[in-house]
């Protein structure tokens, strides 16, 4: 049904409102419900909402051409605001969802219970065919209910104002002493003026120039190019045709993060005929000089007694004291019936 609710213009200003019911006139309808959802207390009674099912009786109901129309007081504008809300009329079969109108509330000193006049105010005008509805019989006391007394909260006694404590005592301060900067300023000004009238009377002082040396320039340090064989690998090394001692220094700088290159590049030189690149290699191979972890995993006498052989020829005289203690190593061993021993000594040791 497409009703209407509106604020009531025969009481402007009571907070009346009017639902008008098209197609209805001649039927009764003793109460209304307002009703509203997500709320614990969503049902609108006489002085608000609240939890139980309440109701509100029109203060007067009348017919308006084919429509019934129900004046409600001003505890419904009190209470309601504008948007949605579910309407309620039992008598009627109504039940639905309608937008309740922007009403103001009623004005202080319009008010008088559901809608009745304080003496000395204007009867509100009454449209033709309107019939008054019966006031609510009053609602017996029930005889069983019981009465809770609590008690009134205790009042607190007022403490007393807490005594203000007077401002502390000041010492006399000292007279201020005079101010030394107006002299300052004078000296400074009299030894600028002095200064400057011996500039102007002594010309020669004024127009002589003070030819300073000029400080020589530093040179520029040259930058230090890049070593190409820092990263080279010993193919790389090897195609750039460095004499075989710079070939043996680069093995050796490497023997201690790279054991592999490091052969590689004394393997290298040696092979050049470089005298202290032979020795170098004979004492990776040397049992007395061999470094568990390195390049080599064992030691070989006898690859060892070859190389000291040709360092010696080659013309370094240092290897002639460790070929003498790998000699007697080899014939210790030879006569406890070591064969690779006695091949050794038989081959490089004639």
């Amino acid at each position: 049904m497409r009703l209407r609710i509106e604020e009531d213009p025969y009481r402007p200003g009571e907070g009346c409102a009017r639902i008008i019911l098209p197609g209805m006139a001649g039927r009764e309808a003793p109460a209304v419900t307002f009703t509203r959802e997500g709320f614990g207390a969503d049902s609108l009674g006489p002085d608000g909402w609240q939890v139980a099912a309440g109701r509100l009786v029109p203060i007067e109901s009348g017919s308006e051409s084919d429509a019934l129309v129900l004046v409600l007081g001003p505890e419904a504008a009190e209470h309601l605001e504008p948007g949605p809300v579910r309407l309620g009329i039992p008598a009627l079969g109504i039940d639905q969802v309608v937008i309740w109108p922007e009403i103001a509330p009623a004005q202080a000193g319009k008010r008088g219970g559901f809608g009745a006049n304080r003496p000395g105010q204007a009867q509100p005008r009454r449209v033709p065919g309107r019939v008054e509805a019966p006031p609510p019989p009053p609602k017996p006391p029930a005889g069983d209910e019981t009465v809770v007394l609590r008690p009134a909260p205790r009042a607190e006694p007022l403490l007393p104002p807490r005594p203000v404590d007077p401002p502390p005592i000041r010492p006399p301060e000292a007279p201020a002493q005079p101010s030394r900067l107006p002299l300052i300023l004078l000296a400074l000004l009299l030894l600028a003026g002095g200064g400057g009238a011996a500039w102007w009377f002594w010309p020669a002082a004024r127009d002589r120039q003070v030819a300073l040396p000029a400080t020589p320039a530093a040179p520029a340090t040259p930058a230090t190019p890049a070593d190409p064989t820092a990263n080279a690998t010993p193919a790389e090394i090897a195609a750039m045709n460095l004499p075989p001692a710079r070939v043996l220094e680069i093995g050796q700088a490497r023997q201690a993060t790279r054991p592999q290159d490091a052969l590689l590049l004394i393997e290298l030189a040696a092979d050049a005929g470089h005298a202290p690149a032979i020795s170098a290699l004979a004492r990776l191979y040397d049992p007395a000089t061999f470094t568990p972890g390195g390049a080599l995993s064992m030691p070989n006498p006898t690859k060892a007694a070859e190389l000291w052989r040709n360092a010696e020829r080659a013309g370094d005289t240092a290897a002639a004291a460790p070929r003498a203690i790998l000699r007697d190593r080899l014939e210790t061993a030879a006569q406890g019936g070591d064969t690779v021993a006695q091949r050794a000594l038989r081959d490089f040791w004639p």
